[in-house]
């Protein structure tokens, strides 16, 4: 991206020109690093249509341009229409023919693997769970959802109070802020299992590479720090006040995995003790100096805010928990990307939001 674009966004001048080169960049970005690679030659048709529909949603909610508006735009600009070269969805009647069948591939884009522009990270990971609150429109009364008609529940919000939505969890590696996973759960689900199944089950290991992860103090268990260390993952979790050393006498009493030393290696176990040791003394240290990694922490909010306010998943018009799933997680699967662009680019983030930040409904 030119410097001269940089530096007027980064200065709080989002005129037009600089928007649309920063969209333009962003789609060249997106089309060229990963779509591409999205899927190989045998891919069908569906495939690429359901590939390009990702890159238009992408583009249209930066410009905050409705799908009629944004292929007019597109047809009178030919950089753009350049940068996304679009070859299966070029009209409004390709575009809105696919989005009617779009629902049968849903499921499909989590089964596609998840590229992004910085192919190298190492394995620092941060979790976190939010609200994915959902407009109740006509059925503002709750009374389908006191029935259990839908997926979504009655949740708090510490601003609005009562509000109806999903609790959803979201790991990303810290390293390219990239997507790991993303799940909704019920609000009633236990942070011991969200930790389970979004840490342990995703990153565990016996003997790959070690892993360090960042959660606040909501993950607090003696279970998911006793665990994550004989799975090689150093928890770097927030612990409740007064019970630092608590936290400290267990982990420095906790048992290796025996399953570990199913070897006749005597090297090889020599090594895995004295890595466990080793993860042992790090969720220690790390986890009574939180403090420390609170900033590192922070970031993960940055994707939530753009997947919030940018890329549609403020508000969502769906009740159903697999539909939520769909919507989040190519929001923040999309947001994970655009964040990486502004940090390749060196764009402030907080002035990227506050000058992209539109209220839409997408996906």
């Amino acid at each position: 991206m030119k410097a001269e674009l940089v530096d007027k966004i980064n200065d709080g001048k989002l005129d037009p020109a600089a928007e649309l080169g920063l969209v333009i960049s962003f789609a060249e970005n997106l089309k060229g690093d990963i779509l591409q690679r999205f899927h190989r030659n045998e891919t069908d048709k569906m495939d690429k249509r359901f590939t390009e529909f990702i890159l238009i949603e992408a583009v249209r909610m930066l410009l905050d341009l409705p799908p009629v508006t944004f292929y007019n735009f597109l047809r009178g600009n030919e950089k753009l229409r350049s940068a996304m070269g679009l070859k299966h969805l070029k009209s409004l009647g390709n575009y809105m023919d696919f989005k009617r069948k779009r629902k049968k591939l849903d499921v499909r884009f989590k089964d596609v693997s998840i590229r992004n522009f910085d192919g190298k990270s190492e394995e620092d990971y941060a979790l976190d769970n939010f609200k994915i609150e959902v407009d109740l429109n006509k059925y503002r009364s709750g009374k389908k959802i006191k029935q259990e008609t839908f997926d979504a529940e009655f949740q708090h919000s510490t601003t609005k109070g009562t509000i109806v939505g999903f609790q959803a969890s979201l790991l990303i590696n810290l390293s390219n802020f990239s997507l790991q996973k993303l799940e909704i759960n019920s609000i009633k689900t236990a942070k011991k299992d969200i930790w389970e199944e979004m840490v342990l089950e995703t990153l565990g290991t016996k003997q790959g590479n070690k892993k360090s992860v960042i959660a606040d103090g909501g993950f607090f268990a003696y279970d998911n720090y006793l665990r994550s260390v004989r799975q090689r993952v150093t928890p770097i979790i927030n612990p409740r006040s007064g019970l630092e050393e608590e936290v400290k006498e267990k982990l420095e009493e906790a048992s290796v995995n025996i399953e570990w030393f199913d070897t006749q290696n005597s090297k090889q176990f020599k090594k895995l003790l004295e890595e466990f040791e080793e993860i042992m003394g790090e969720a220690v240290e790390k986890s009574l100096n939180y403090d420390d990694f609170k900033l590192e922490r922070s970031k993960i909010e940055h994707i939530f805010k753009i997947a919030k306010e940018i890329f549609g998943m403020k508000d969502l018009h769906t009740y159903s928990k697999k539909t939520a799933l769909w919507r989040a997680f190519a929001a923040v699967y999309v947001s994970t990307l655009f964040y990486q662009f502004l940090e390749r680019n060196e764009i402030n983030p907080h002035r990227a939001m506050g000058l992209l930040s539109h209220n839409k409904d997408a996906w």
